[in-house]
Order: C-alpha cells, then sequence, then structure tokens
C-alpha cells in the first residue's frame, strides 16, 4: 500500500479485485461504453478510482463499470475515510430545457399520485428538503415548489431518486432536454440570473452518507448522477500499464509492485484550482511524476 497523508485526509492507493468493488449509482450507458472503447486502446490507466474503506466507489463508478465489462481481475483505487468530516457528499440537480409548462409538470406529479405544493422562496425550499430527504423541489425563475409522495412510493433514498427520474423521464419524453448540474449552481446569482423561460432545475433528494452506505448494505443502487463526492484531496497520473490488470497473479504480488511503480515517481503538491487536461479540480492534488 502506497499511503499519502495530506494533513486532513490519509489517501491509501492499492490494488483492489474488480469484483469486490461496491456500486451505489447504476450507469449511464453511453458514457459507460465509451469509456469501453478507451481502455481497450489504451497502454495505461491515468488515475485510481476513489473508494471507502467498505469497498463503495465514491468517484469513478463508470470507470469500474467499464473494467468488469473488459474482464479486468485488478483495478487501483485510492481508499478514504467517507465519514472524515472533510469528505463531503453534494448532489447533481437537474436542468431541464424546453420542458414544456409548470401545468404539465403538476400533472405529471398528480398522475404519479405526488403533491405539488408552492413554497414562499429558495430559502424555505432548502429548509423543507433538509426536513425530508426524501422530497424534491422544483425551481422556475422566482417560483419554487416541493414535490413529494406518500410511504408506499417513497419510503427510502433510493426509491426517491427512483420516483424523480421517472419524473424526469416523462418530461423528456414530452420534449424536454436535460442536464446535470452542480448542487452549488444555483446559489450563483448569474446563473439564476440566465436562467430562460424554458428553463426549470429539478432539486434533487439531500440525502444523507448514512443512507448511501445503508443502500449498498442492503444491495440497493440509486439512479445515475444521485451523489457528487467532494474529496478534499486527489492522486492524480499514477500511470499504471492496464495490461498489468489482467494478469493471471495474485492480489498481494500485484500491489508489490503497484507500491514500487509509485515509489520510483516524484509526488508533487499543487494546492485546489488546478486546470488539467480541461478538467478544473476544486481539491488539492498530488501529481505522481517520472
Amino acid at each position: 500500500m502506497f499511503c499519502i497523508d495530506t494533513g486532513s485526509l490519509r489517501l491509501e492507493l492499492e490494488v483492489m479485485k474488480v469484483e469486490s468493488l461496491l456500486q451505489h449509482e447504476k450507469i449511464l450507458p453511453h458514457v459507460a461504453n465509451k469509456l469501453v472503447l478507451t481502455f481497450s486502446n489504451w497502454a495505461s490507466l491515468q488515475n485510481p478510482i476513489i473508494v471507502d474503506k467498505n469497498f463503495i466507489v465514491l468517484d469513478g463508478n463508470h470507470r469500474a463499470f467499464a473494467f468488469k465489462k473488459l474482464k479486468f481481475k485488478y483495478i487501483p483505487v485510492c481508499k478514504v475515510d467517507y465519514f472524515n468530516e472533510t469528505t463531503q457528499l453534494r448532489y447533481w440537480f437537474r436542468l431541464l430545457s424546453n420542458f414544456g409548462n409548470l401545468n404539465s409538470l403538476r400533472q405529471i406529479v398528480e398522475h404519479m399520485k405526488g403533491n405539488f405544493q408552492q413554497i414562499n422562496d429558495r430559502k424555505n425550499l432548502e429548509k423543507a428538503l433538509k426536513n425530508n430527504s426524501f422530497q424534491c423541489g422544483i425551481q422556475l425563475g422566482n417560483f419554487y415548489a416541493l414535490i413529494s409522495f406518500p410511504e408506499n412510493m417513497v419510503s427510502d433514498a433510493v426509491s426517491a431518486y427512483d420516483v424523480l427520474e421517472i419524473i424526469q423521464d416523462r418530461l423528456i419524453e414530452k420534449g424536454a432536454k436535460l442536464k446535470y448540474i452542480p448542487c452549488q449552481a444555483v446559489y450563483e446569482t448569474k446563473f439564476c440570473d440566465e436562467l430562460k423561460n424554458d428553463e426549470i432545475v429539478i432539486w434533487t433528494p439531500m440525502i444523507t452518507k448514512e443512507m448511501v452506505v445503508d443502500s449498498v448494505k442492503k444491495g440497493k443502487i440509486f439512479a445515475p448522477k444521485t451523489t457528487r463526492h467532494l474529496i478534499p484531496a486527489r492522486p492524480l497520473n499514477a500511470n499504471v500499464p492496464i495490461h498489468w490488470f489482467k494478469e493471471n497473479i495474485s492480489l498481494d504480488e500485484i500491489n508489490k509492485r503497484f507500491s514500487t511503480h509509485l515509489k520510483r515517481k516524484n509526488l508533487k503538491r499543487f494546492g485546489p484550482g488546478q486546470l488539467i487536461n480541461g478538467r478544473y479540480y476544486e481539491e488539492e492534488l498530488f501529481i505522481f511524476f517520472d
């Protein structure tokens, strides 16, 4: 095992059996299929996926799926303490354009036996969602509403997101276009000011880490793009040869090889706010160099 002590969180880099990983979200087929094609042609895997100590994949769900699809035995991971206060659970909100109008959305919800309730403002919507993690919210300009369902339909975090997925799918069937956005976007004045008349934001259920772990232990899987985990630090550029993960060697042997591979590299620490290969990283980075 190769360890990096960030001061606030310990990063444990090792190789795990692909079959031991626990998925907590369904995959998006178009994303997964693209990665399967990518990994079948790549010579090395750049970055470890992020998992918690229960082997739950926190970041890298589609990469883990691609490795399973390609029948790789092993995969490099960065193991973190999920319940460390610096490991944050955020959410992906839904931005739907060309969604129709509020009446059509209200009809969809009521046809599903749900309740559509107008809320005075954003602050009260946020408070209501925090008080009940199984509800979702609506934002259209200065209009806010709360959507809830009876307990026989929504009894846990997974079913809350299942119902939400049905709503968004029915809006898409009516011509709406879906985009996933970080939940923090709704607090940006510029974002709200630039929302168009035909765009609506769905605030997704604000579930907890405990709910995520409990659902996985029960074998339940969330809808795609449920969680957005923010890890305070991330290792990059491990660049491990992909053919290693196909070899018929023991887990102990490949971990010795992996640790030696990392120890031969130089490691540099970079502060948050780096732009690397077109991706902006909010977290601190530990980058390996040859």
